[in-house]
């Protein structure tokens, strides 16, 4: 059995190869030519070794961003640089700059990030919604765009679509009737299950539906209901994301 000291030595010099491993990949990946490696960085605050300003963020009561705009009227900067471990975040408020970031620089700045929620959703990122900009993205939005969204396929699933805006009125005109109010983000999200489930499966309901047969049951409403939050944390933030040997 290892004693604490020798387990501690262990554990430290595991991280500190990990950390210059993820640093070498990093350095592989990021674009940089070779005029622009000696321009200076963007102000911002002083980071801390290897996990950079993460603490500011992790200890603060109030929203990222609500820190992030306090922070930049303290620098008196339109464009600032915060460092999260290995990746440096480039926070903009002039126009201006914004402007020369989606505009002129759209190239380097439109691809997607790789995140943990991006890649268990999308199952190692086999969707084009959160596939990162690539030959694999392209690959994917020329068969997207000669398969999917094509006049053809539009043309081809017009019935079923027709047949689920039909349900939809019906659906909306049985809530009008009665005294309950219509709660217009749940029909929108149960309509757009339908469709998806129609076309793909040709079924409107993986179970029985509702009682009267005219709205969802309880499969579709968790079904349709998981795939929304899993949208809503795609991005959120994960500490995993930036320190990955945690």
């Amino acid at each position: 059995m290892l004693d604490s000291t020798s387990l501690l030595a262990f554990i430290l010099g595991f991280l500190i190869l990990t950390f210059t491993v993820k640093r070498k990949e990093s350095k592989k990946t990021v674009l940089v030519t070779s005029y622009t490696r000696n321009l200076p960085i963007p102000p911002g605050p002083k980071p801390w070794p290897i996990i950079g300003n993460l603490p500011e963020i992790l200890w603060r009561n109030k929203p990222v961003f609500r820190w992030i705009h306090s922070l930049m009227g303290e620098l008196n900067t339109d464009i600032a640089c915060i460092r999260l471990a290995n990746t440096h975040v480039i926070p903009v408020t002039s126009p201006r700059i914004a402007r020369e970031i989606l505009k002129k620089q759209d190239s380097i700045f439109a691809t997607r990030p790789l995140t943990m929620g991006t890649e268990y959703s999308s199952r190692g990122y086999l969707t084009i919604a959160v596939e990162p900009q690539g030959e694999q993205w392209k690959k994917m939005r020329r068969v997207v765009a000669s398969h999917v969204t094509c006049q053809k396929s539009f043309r081809w699933t017009l019935e079923q679509r027709t047949e689920e805006a039909d349900n939809l009125v019906r659906y909306i005109n049985k809530l009008c009737k009665g005294s309950e109010g219509i709660d217009v983000r749940h029909v929108v999200r149960q309509y757009s299950g339908n469709v998806a489930r129609k076309m793909l499966f040709g079924v409107r309901h993986f179970g029985k539906g509702s009682e009267d047969g005219s709205g969802p049951g309880f499969e579709e409403i968790e079904h349709v209901d998981s795939l929304f939050k899993v949208v809503t944390h795609l991005y959120a933030f994960a500490l995993s994301d930036y320190v990955p040997w945690l």
